[in-house]
């Protein structure tokens, strides 16, 4: 990148405040503007931008976490609004506190919308180069939307969507905006609307999972269907999405004497979009359930959690661990989700053994050989419960249970309230209460008064 881009790049950077004025610095006459096709595939380039996924609450807020040692509650009780995310409160911040997991998202969608208002008419690149990066704005669009959507507002529900608050639907990049909320059936209009445009205009492959390919765009409608218990929809992007990209490690080769490296992020061949929390934790402490349903001979278990007293902020008990090698954890998009989406699907239209089928051909790759045993299910829920007790298996830790937990308070059979002790004091989630849905951050309420705040 020569020192002229660079500066291009830098004038169209952007801060958010808030989304009334979401943009800190604009061009201004006499300096650059996006003109060429490069442009826009730098801007798009961005990680900063791409690679936010969803936040710090989502993860303390799950019942994968059990933050029980009185050391760690001391050393997580140093941040207030930790421990209301993790006690299910509100509001998370008080008086002129920002919420960057927002402004992250909606700065994402800034640069989103640039590149789809411009990119097809840049100058330089080829149609199928200037295709490729508009299709790729579509996707990060719509993968951030369907995050923001997720975390605050209801679940969508077909005979409320209509009305229910969503988030605002920011389409053009502007500098000021109505920040008025679309309802949630709007929203998610828009997500399936980005998904349909961009699936025949993305590449089958891309050079990393930092962009997205034609899998991952399947694989977010599968999981857009899932959120709106369109399962034969579901299933159907499913299915599309794993014949093009079905990789599943086998996690046998990440242990014993001759191990290899767990893969990074940006190697891992079962990311289909890389995403990744704002900020992380370095010591969470695992809920005895999760240790129970997960089991010490599973090989989950063997590379993502330590002992307590293993990590720099001692406790006792285990706690999740990303993995040696990793950068992190992955809450965008992968193979693994989305074959457990068309497993789920097939549960739910009374496909069981098929269903069975695919959980076996997962759990294979998760376990030695002389660990390993194949499920089977006698009834319908009993292999929908089993499909359920997998994604909490393979995605603990990263805080996709809770919008998991979130979607299922729609099925009365997992619909439980949830309790947990801090600093002995007692603090209980019910199905579908409001602390499923998260609070807007009152600096920016309080500067756009047309947002209307979440209930308590």
């Amino acid at each position: 990148m020569n020192i002229f881009k660079i500066a291009c790049i830098a004038v169209i950077s952007i801060t958010v405040l808030s989304c009334r004025k979401y943009v800190e610095e604009v061009p201004v006459q006499g300096q650059r503007v996006l003109v060429y096709t490069t442009d826009y595939r730098l801007l798009i380039n961005n990680k900063n931008d791409s690679e936010v996924g969803s936040g710090n609450s989502a993860i303390l807020s799950c019942d994968d976490i059990d933050l029980k040692d009185s050391v760690l509650q001391q050393y997580f009780s140093a941040d207030m609004t930790d421990v209301t995310m993790y006690t299910w409160g509100k509001p998370f911040y008080v008086d002129k506190m920002d919420d960057y997991d927002w402004n992250a998202m909606y700065k994402g969608i800034y640069t989103y919308n640039t590149v789809i208002a411009g990119v097809l008419d840049s100058k330089g690149g080829s149609f199928d180069e200037r295709n490729a990066i508009y299709a790729e704005a579509l996707i990060q669009r719509s993968f951030t939307y369907f995050t923001l959507v997720n975390s605050y507002a209801k679940q969508y529900d077909a005979t409320t969507a209509a009305t229910d608050p969503g988030v605002p639907l920011l389409l053009e990049a502007k500098l000021f905006v109505n920040l008025e909320r679309a309802t949630v059936a709007v929203v998610y209009a828009q997500i399936l609307k980005d998904l349909q445009l961009a699936i025949p205009l993305i590449p089958v492959t891309q050079v990393n999972s930092v962009k997205p390919n034609r899998a991952a765009a399947y694989a977010l409608l599968a999981k857009a269907h899932l959120a709106m218990r369109n399962f034969s929809a579901a299933q159907q992007a499913a299915e599309e999405s794993l014949a093009l990209t079905s990789t599943l490690y086998d996690y046998k080769t990440f242990v014993g004497a001759s191990k290899l490296p767990f893969p990074r992020l940006v190697d891992n061949r079962e990311i289909l979009l890389r995403k990744i929390s704002r900020t992380s934790y370095s010591a969470l402490q695992l809920s005895d359930d999760l240790l129970n349903l997960l089991g010490s001979k599973d090989l989950r278990y063997t590379l993502f959690t330590k002992n307590g007293s293993t990590f720099w902020q001692n406790f006792s008990g285990i706690g999740y661990w990303a993995g040696n090698g990793t950068d992190g954890s992955n809450v965008g998009l992968s193979v693994s989700e989305t074959w457990l989406i068309r497993a789920e699907c097939l549960a739910r239209s009374g496909k069981r053994d098929e269903a069975v089928k695919m959980l076996n051909d997962l759990r294979k790759n998760r376990f030695l050989a002389a660990d390993y045993k194949d499920l089977s299910a006698t009834g319908d829920q009993q292999a929908l419960e089993m499909v359920i007790n997998e994604r909490r298996r393979e995605f603990f830790g990263t805080g996709l249970r809770w919008f998991d937990q979130k979607r299922l308070n729609k099925d009365p059979f997992f619909a439980k309230p949830f309790t947990r002790i801090y600093n002995g004091a007692s603090y209980t989630l019910q199905p579908n209460s409001n602390a499923y849905v998260f609070p807007l951050s009152s600096l920016i309420v309080n500067q756009n008064p047309e947002l209307i705040q979440n209930p308590n």
